[in-house]
């Protein structure tokens, strides 16, 4: 079984953010140290000295290298390791396996990777190829997706616009929708696309195939099917990974094995970057739920989901905040801010592009005063985009969008001083970030920001918000029973 070893330089032997590190992993000859050209000091075994890390053996293990910023590796192309760099060293832009801390007493957390089995069997995986990672989630549901193709036969799960997707899908295939199950009593006992919608406990073969239909409540419909009896079932997400043109990603799985295989790194220095031990517990949750599609690991760590964007730890409220709702939609997340801040503010800005949700928005909020209604996109530019909606769950712009939507700037639209900005438009958080940098530099507000549109949103919107503004400090929450609504706080 591989190992997760580090490498210290000997210059930071008597580092005191490095001594747990030095003893948690001297246990098992985990532990072994760069000769950086110093005198060694006493607590060196000399036996575990390496001189030149080309011949480091990583058929066995994965190692973390911990040097000073000055010390050259030499040759190390191929090999299984992680260097670890503070931020202002800048040599870290060059190093595609660079794992970013703000600053070394952050890697004292490695010593507890034993209390994190998401992350910890991440690091294990690295140097994995994308398919790596792709078999290994459909190797979970090999038994119920090999049944469905030898008896060509399913139930669908979710009598609904997905589900009515998923079986056109499926016989496209040459598969027979037999039923579409739903718990939603008004739907049993009708028809759809020519089969009956029932309910479970109306479906007596026990080891037919279930296609679970949705993304929001996998987990909920897996544990459903679980305590029923039911063994072969397998959600949406696995059948996107065999045929991605039949049923296509939907969020939150875009690139989840590219991100997977190419940016371990990213995400362990994202995991030992947070603030606190709730971040890396949530971390460590939706990376074990990504390489494996089991909600389960997703719900486990979710908050109630009616204080997403509100953490109640990390927003504040105040008679002069400035509230900014990036991608306000009919006004739901403001209305959450005036009542968790019983009222107390100064001015909200509103931003929703769409014009007939933007007057539902007005309508729901006609009661509250000092709201400004912007009705634009939020991006790095003023002007206007293409925008594609896939009429399912996600949309994107591109040239070849059939919407034009106006975009401003944050810097553009709000002059006074926001104490929050929350963003959650459909993946162009990153852009958005770029059109609020006078504030972010200026001010400083604290933001909400959704990182589940793409799979590398988690560790890019960090990196991005810490380029305009290196003194934010990260924190990381998760509302939802799957991938969708994890939320990163910069503070």
């Amino acid at each position: 079984m591989k190992n997760i070893n580090i490498i210290i330089g000997t210059s930071l032997s008597e580092n005191r953010h490095f001594q747990d590190i030095i003893t948690f992993f001297s246990n098992g000859n985990k532990l072994f140290w760069f000769d950086e050209g110093n005198s060694l000091s006493k607590n060196i075994d000399k036996n575990l000295c390496i001189n030149n890390l080309s011949e480091v053996n990583d058929k066995e293990g994965i190692y973390i290298v911990l040097v000073s910023p000055d010390t050259k590796l030499g040759n190390v192309e191929n090999k299984k390791l992680m260097r670890v760099y503070e931020r202002n060293d800048s040599n870290y832009a060059v190093d595609d396996n660079a794992v970013v801390v703000d600053d070394y007493a952050q890697v004292g957390q490695l010593a507890k990777l034993d209390q994190y089995p998401g992350i910890r069997e991440l690091i294990l995986h690295f140097g994995s190829s994308k398919d790596h990672f792709s078999n290994m989630v459909v190797d979970r549901y090999k038994h119920a997706l090999d049944l469905m193709q030898s008896s060509k036969r399913a139930v669908v799960f979710g009598a609904q616009r997905l589900g009515e997707f998923v079986a056109a899908s499926l016989k496209a295939s040459g598969i027979d929708v037999e039923a579409f199950v739903d718990n939603g009593k008004s739907k049993q006992g009708t028809t759809l696309m020519g089969a009956p919608v029932i309910a479970l406990s109306e479906l007596a073969d026990k080891n037919i195939p279930i296609f679970i239909a949705t993304t929001r409540f996998s987990k909920s419909i897996a544990e459903q099917l679980k305590n029923t009896g039911y063994k072969n079932y397998f959600p949406y997400p696995v059948m996107s990974i065999l045929n991605d043109d039949l049923f296509p990603h939907e969020i939150p799985y875009i690139g989840i094995q590219d991100d997977l295989s190419k940016n371990i790194a990213r995400h362990l220095g994202l995991f030992l970057s947070f603030m606190d031990d709730k971040s890396r517990k949530v971390h460590d949750g939706l990376i074990e739920y990504r390489m494996k599609y089991d909600a389960s690991y997703a719900d486990a760590v979710a908050d109630e989901y009616e204080r997403q964007y509100f953490d109640k730890e990390l927003i504040g409220y105040s008679d002069d905040g400035v509230f900014v709702d990036l991608g306000g939609y009919d006004g739901d997340t403001v209305e959450k801010y005036i009542q968790f801040g019983d009222a107390t503010y100064k001015k909200i800005y509103l931003f929703e592009p769409d014009q007939n949700i933007l007057g539902r928005a007005k309508e729901r909020l006609k009661g509250f005063s000092n709201i400004e209604y912007v009705p634009t996109g939020a991006y790095s530019k003023d002007g206007e985009l293409r925008f594609s909606a896939s009429g399912r769950t996600n949309g994107f712009f591109t040239d070849a969008g059939e919407l034009v939507i106006p975009v401003r700037k944050l810097d553009t639209v709000v002059k006074e001083a926001p104490a929050l900005i929350k963003m959650d438009i459909e993946g162009s958080e990153k852009d958005a970030l770029i059109g609020a940098t006078q504030a972010l530099q200026k001010n400083k507000p604290k933001l909400a920001i959704a990182a589940y549109h793409f799979a590398n949103d988690l560790w890019r919107l960090v990196d991005v918000i810490r380029e305009i503004n290196p003194s934010y400090r990260f924190y990381l929450r998760h509302y939802s029973e799957t991938g969708l609504e994890s939320v990163v706080y910069a503070v």
